[in-house]
């Protein structure tokens, strides 16, 4: 049996705030920044001139990997608000990106290897791109708040069809709760 999906709209709970669990992206953060310390500790400590090279060349790619996540936990999505006139993009490591309503131009849901959220919006008469992993929470209910706050916004196909699928839902489940 299909899990049941639960999506509303938020229009009279402006503002609302969706994000990911501060304590999962510390947690996350502080394990590589711990890596990060520790790899560079060891080659600093036990690396010498006659240690084999696979153990020279070892912590500097656990360095690598553990500040590429450092990296992505900082300027991944964290946060996304709805607000009366605006939707705002938080993250940690980089400033937030505010957009108003009405200067999205388009919504599109792409899927590559994984699925991407692709917002086009003007910004002083310069079309700019918003490019994000779809994997947020409640993703299906920030969609379709979106498309319902920016109308004039122009859906791709399959987000057309998912959020015609998610305002149908909506409706059940407003006229069940009536």
């Amino acid at each position: 049996m299909p899990r049941e999906i639960k999506v509303k709209s938020i229009r009279n709970e402006l503002p609302a705030t969706y994000r990911y669990s501060p304590w999962m992206r510390l947690i996350m953060l502080f394990v590589a920044l711990a890596i990060c310390i520790y790899a560079i500790f060891f080659f600093v400590k036990f690396v010498t001139g006659t240690t084999p090279m696979f153990f020279k060349v070892l912590p500097l790619i656990i360095l690598f990997v553990a500040l590429d996540s450092v990296f992505k936990q900082l300027t991944s999505l964290y946060s996304v608000t709805f607000y009366e006139d605006r939707i705002c993009f938080g993250f940690l490591g980089k400033p937030k990106l505010i957009i108003p309503y009405e200067n999205i131009t388009s919504i599109d849901l792409t899927k590559q290897i994984s699925f991407s959220i692709i917002l086009k919006y003007k910004d002083k008469d310069r079309e700019k791109i918003f490019k994000t992993s779809a994997s947020f929470p409640k993703i299906l209910e920030i969609l379709l708040n979106l498309a319902d706050f920016a109308p004039q916004a122009q859906l791709n196909d399959l987000l057309g069809k998912v959020v015609n699928n998610l305002r149908n839902l909506v409706g059940k489940s407003e006229t069940e709760q009536v």
